[in-house]
């Protein structure tokens, strides 16, 4: 499947900052800017969120939803709970009322979809032999586990996410509708590209980029029209455990951020952890802190999260799924080739990195190592040109060849220019001492400059 990242190379300057963040180091740099390897991409979208000069970036679908708007066409809307973490606004009748001005034809919250995936959650424990259990609701670490621990697959919750469960449910309830989710997520992007749950995925910025062009504001109400329901505890750290009943013999972590996912399933990786559900989020804060969410990320995860516990409560929707929510993942595993030890060692060489004097392991290639970096030139993801030390060497090198060739041309042109002169001075009787020394001089010149 294509990417949905896409890039402007105009603004790729080679400061791999991109690569630098890219904890999976999904990008190849190449021909002077990054590519976005996409069978090894989990599409958590923190090339986007890094790039200081907004080099990467996600088609939106915004004109898509606008045109069937337009059209006359019925849409409507599956709004992520962490709506309440972004906008002003005190619950989901007061995104519906914005939403309606700006000719959708219903937006429900997909915290409905969430309580469902709960309790399919908490019948896998009960009923199924199973040590550890991954929660399924955050497609970036799907792809995580589908492509780079396809091992351990087994222990991913074969269950459907809270935004396909309530974008089928919508499906159901308006057969003729055109669906559209709207969150802080670019992964479900993917996800509602490789299902049918829905028709098109717009982010929150997009959806303010909107409102502002139409002049459509959306009010705080301050007013609460249900009881805090539980399931709205999905976009905030630990959100999954606390919307879940706790079922006995099982313990309960929540893991949010990239690196803290991936040391959790190397541990799981060893076997020694038993009976643990584990939900796994790639947003460091969850989806409070989501790569699309407009406002300041570090702002939103107190805030964000402070928001969504008021909204939040101890009750549940109370709804029924008629239908299975049980999805089949598929293995996808990253086809990687391994470079030998030799193969290694001869690109360090290259790199004078092949002590532990010359290994700075400075990091500004985007690798935190030097051996990764050269492993990485092994598999053709990476420039020789950006190890910063080995360009700066390879630039005192061509100067002094610069210089080194200016001093012979000078010495040529000294001994040419004497010939010349002490001719010329034979004939008018005159010294050429003066001449030569301020040729020799500007030799010397030169040399001190080196």
């Amino acid at each position: 499947m294509e990417s949905i990242f896409r890039l402007n190379v105009k603004n790729c300057r080679d400061c791999y900052k991109c690569i630098r963040n890219c904890l999976i180091k999904a990008i190849r740099y190449s021909d002077g800017h990054a590519q976005i390897i996409q069978p090894e991409c989990i599409q958590c979208g923190e090339c986007v969120v890094t790039c200081p000069r907004h080099g990467h970036f996600v088609q939106s679908d915004l004109e898509l939803v606008r045109r069937h708007i337009r059209a006359g066409d019925k849409v409507v809307a599956s709004v992520d709970s962490s709506f309440i973490a972004d906008l002003d606004v005190s619950c989901i009748e007061d995104m519906r009322a914005a939403l309606l001005q700006m000719g959708f034809y219903d937006a429900q919250e997909s915290a409905i979809g969430a309580e469902i995936v709960s309790r399919e959650y908490e019948k896998i424990m009960m009923n199924e032999e199973t040590n550890v259990l991954i929660s399924s609701s955050c497609p970036s670490v799907n792809m995580l586990v589908c492509k780079h621990y396809p091992d351990l697959m087994k222990y991913l919750a074969q269950v459907e996410s809270p935004m396909e469960v309530h974008c089928k449910r919508l499906k159901q309830e308006y057969p003729d509708a055109f669906i559209v989710y709207i969150g802080p997520c670019y992964a479900r992007k993917t996800e509602a590209m490789e299902g049918e749950c829905c028709d098109a995925v717009i982010m929150f910025s997009d959806l303010k980029d909107w409102m502002h062009e139409t002049g459509v504001t959306v009010i705080n109400s301050g007013k609460r029209t249900d009881r805090g329901i539980r399931a709205r505890r999905y976009p905030r750290p630990d959100g999954i455990v606390k919307s879940m009943s706790r079922i006995p013999g099982w313990n309960r972590v929540s893991i949010d951020g990239l690196a803290d996912c991936i040391s959790a399933l190397e541990e799981i990786r060893q076997g020694s952890i038993n009976k643990v559900f584990v939900e796994m989020t790639a947003c460091e804060g969850s989806c409070v802190n989501g790569p699309a969410i407009r406002s300041n990320r570090y702002e939103n995860r107190v805030r964000g999260t402070v928001q969504v516990n008021r909204y939040a409560g101890d009750y549940d929707f109370g709804v029924r799924e008629e239908r299975s929510v049980r999805k089949l993942f598929i293995p996808d595993p990253v086809k990687r080739d391994v470079p030998s030890e030799d193969e290694i060692e001869r690109i360090l060489t290259k790199l004078d990195k092949n002590s532990a004097e010359t290994a700075l392991n400075c990091g500004a290639c985007g690798y935190p190592t030097c051996r990764e970096m050269a492993a990485a030139l092994c598999q053709g993801k990476a420039e020789m040109d950006m190890c910063l030390p080995y360009l700066h060497e390879k630039a005192e090198r061509h100067s002094r060849d610069v210089v080194n060739n200016t001093l012979e041309a000078a010495d040529r042109l000294i001994d040419k220019q004497m010939r010349v002169v002490q001719n010329v001075a034979s004939l008018l009787g005159e010294t050429t001492a003066e001449t030569k020394v301020m040729l020799v001089r500007l030799k010397e010149a030169i040399q001190d400059d080196e």
